[in-house]
């Protein structure tokens, strides 16, 4: 029995034996779930490399601030020189912010149309004083210049709130009434200018064709037959009587063109003189009188003389 080897030694080296092949085991488990793990870790992180997190998740841009814009319109008067008429001014105000909701702009142009209207009769006011009643269109040059070097604008704590007028000027009614005849007569005078203009270049022209043929055929003249100097003689007292009556319509014209430069000083025009030898106007082709016409007068004269 004494002889017989002792188990122990031999449970105990197969215990160990195993404990390390489980440790080994492990060991290359750990190393391949390592391994694993980073080759994971790597990928993720190459994916996550290719986004754009800041497009991805940045909050939408903020819009840009819109300007809302609305009109209100007015009508003041305001006395001209004299204090005797006005002057009608017609304005539409222009509200307009940065930022602001449509209702409260529109209260705020509320609160400040009395005080835009005020501002705009002020400066209105100060330029009728010296602007005669019937000079509207010098008055709106004037308030439109006033009203671009003005300031429109309201501060707030929402915004700056601005609100620039438009301005029209009319005339006082009764003066449109006291103008409309002399209106009336301007243009008639107008307009009887640009005919006679018309018809006194028509005859310049027709004279400068009559001189250059008459120049054509003055070297010629002997050469010609009697018919055709016959109508060369006729042409130039034609020419010569152009001449006259133009000359005499010149003279009407200037006697009867106004003193002073305003054609509202103009007095009425007087009955018209009795002309039977020609019309008020250039004619267009006027001949001269008949020989024995001008010699009948003669001799009538000669017989009251």
């Amino acid at each position: 029995m004494t002889g017989a080897p002792d188990p122990e030694p031999a449970r105990a080296g197969r215990w160990r034996q195993a404990t390390t092949r489980v440790r080994d085991r492990g060991r290359r488990t750990g190393l391949r779930a390592g391994t694993w793990l980073a080759q994971r870790w790597q990928q993720t992180v190459a994916l996550l490399r290719g986004m754009e997190p800041s497009t991805a998740y940045a909050p939408p841009p903020s819009a840009a601030p819109v300007r809302v814009t609305q009109r209100r319109d007015a009508e003041i008067v305001v006395p001209a020189q004299g204090y005797i008429y006005g002057f009608v001014i017609r304005a539409s105000f222009s509200w307009s912010a940065e930022g602001l909701r449509p209702e409260l702009l529109s209260w705020y142009a509320q609160q400040f149309q009395p005080l835009a209207v005020q501002q705009l009769t002020r400066l209105a006011a100060d330029l009728a004083r010296s602007t005669a009643p019937h000079h509207a269109g010098e008055l709106e040059v004037r308030l439109h210049r006033a009203i671009g070097e003005a300031d429109w604008t309201f501060p707030r704590a929402e915004g700056t709130v601005s609100g620039r007028p438009d301005a029209w000027v009319r005339l006082d009614e009764r003066v449109q009434q006291a103008l409309l005849p002399y209106s009336k007569r301007r243009v008639t005078l107008e307009s009887e200018y640009e005919l006679h203009l018309a018809r006194a270049r028509s005859a310049q022209q027709l004279a400068h064709r009559w001189s250059t043929i008459l120049r054509e055929y003055a070297d010629t003249a002997a050469e010609v037959d009697p018919q055709t100097q016959e109508g060369l003689v006729d042409a130039a007292r034609r020419m010569l009587g152009l001449q006259k009556i133009a000359t005499q319509w010149i003279e009407d014209l200037l006697a009867e063109r106004p003193r002073t430069g305003n054609w509202f000083d103009r007095p009425p025009p007087a009955a018209t003189r009795a002309q039977p030898d020609r019309s008020p106007d250039v004619p267009r082709q006027p001949g001269p009188p008949p020989a024995d016409s001008g010699a009948a007068a003669d001799g009538d004269s000669s017989g009251q003389t």
